[in-house]
């Protein structure tokens, strides 16, 4: 095994925490989890959903291409959005951008500036939302702030093997226009759609790719099949979550990966959130796999915060470690609120919230 972070092998000693197949690196090396997918009809869907925003009549023809070429290519959103969405949804968002730096406009204040897109498919296959974001800020206000809680109640709380939904949030890479820094996090759900037939190998364990959806296994990685794969026996083998943490070479990025039982909890997601931004850390990327043999894995693409007297993310990423396990058991916790005046860590949450029981 490769060397780990000072402090990294400590979480050993952790109750809750058990330590996947020994043959796992928890040094990985700078490359995607995930492949990028590219969607190679995105000019010709530009062309038309730029004649269907000018034929709109909102914004001014001579705005038009400028603010289309803008969402195509200066946010930075990911072509699975684009290869997902009708022509009338894009259309239906950028005309909404649009509008969104018109109200800020009117306020005299770029922080303003509010993006709220989201689309629920009727039928049950899914779900898109779009919103600003500031990275390392738990959103108390706006649409942002219950965007998470409703994607666990709505999709991730009620995922079962024969009816479970995948997610995969990041956050885009340029800002929402030249005069405001404000960034958009991206949130997809789909329905998954798993095989027909679970396959163990020689060894009678389960094989991750007999019980993958058919995205999943479009998009990832062998390293990230290799690691999610050990993580599965270790859940299949305990009734506690599985935690992970994976050292990125030559950046200061740490990838978290979870593995537990469906339906082991409840609101963990959104939990996980709050728990990452008390410790000044942001997330890139965030995926959460389902499999049909009951299995979620969440993995989350965690950084320091620029700017912050935080603690190292060698000893941040420890914490986080460590009261994930605590969320897991107690993820409705009500002293444990997002980053404002007044906050609790998890572990004062946890204390607090056996108080009643221990004055009985």
């Amino acid at each position: 095994m490769s060397s780990t972070p000072s402090g990294a092998d400590s979480h050993l000693a952790v109750p809750g925490f058990a330590r996947t197949n020994s043959e796992i690196s928890h040094r990985i090396k700078n490359q995607p989890g995930y492949t990028t997918p590219v969607f190679k009809g995105k000019e010709e869907q530009r062309a038309l959903v730029q004649e269907e925003v000018a034929a709109k009549g909102f914004i001014p023809q001579e705005l038009v291409a400028n603010e289309v070429n803008w969402f195509y290519s200066n946010l930075g959103i990911d072509d699975t959005y684009f290869q997902n969405e009708s022509r009338e949804v894009i259309c239906d968002h950028i005309i909404a951008l649009f509008g969104a730096k018109i109200l800020a406009y009117t306020q005299h204040d770029p922080s303003k500036l509010v993006i709220d897109l989201e689309k629920i498919d009727e039928k049950g296959n899914g779900a898109t939302f779009i919103h600003t974001s500031p990275p390392g800020l738990t959103v108390t206000e706006g649409p942002g702030a219950t965007c998470e809680t409703r994607i666990d109640s709505l999709f991730l709380d009620k995922s079962t093997p024969s009816n479970a939904y995948r997610l995969e949030t990041y956050r885009s890479a340029g800002s929402i226009s030249v005069t405001a820094s404000q960034q958009l996090r991206c949130y997809f759900i789909n329905k998954c759609v798993f095989p027909n037939e679970l396959q163990k190998d020689a060894n009678g364990k389960t094989d991750i790719k007999s019980v993958s959806d058919k995205s999943f296994l479009e998009k990832a990685t062998e390293n990230t099949l290799e690691i999610y794969q050990q993580v599965m026996w270790s859940v299949e083998e305990r009734y506690g979550p599985v935690i992970e943490v994976f050292e990125v070479e030559g950046s200061r990025e740490r990838r978290l990966v979870i593995g537990y039982k469906m339906g082991g909890t409840s609101r963990f997601f959104s939990a996980l959130s709050n728990l990452y931004h008390f410790y000044s850390l942001y997330s890139a990327r965030k995926y959460v796999e389902q499999f049909s043999n009951g299995i979620t894995i969440i993995s989350l693409y965690l950084n320091p915060l620029p700017g912050t007297n935080a603690p190292p993310i060698e000893h941040s990423i420890f914490q986080v470690m460590k009261e994930a396990s605590l969320l897991y058991c107690l993820p409705d916790n009500p002293f444990f609120l997002p980053k404002a005046p007044g906050t609790h860590a998890v572990q004062e949450a946890t204390y607090a919230c056996k108080l009643p029981l221990a004055t009985i």
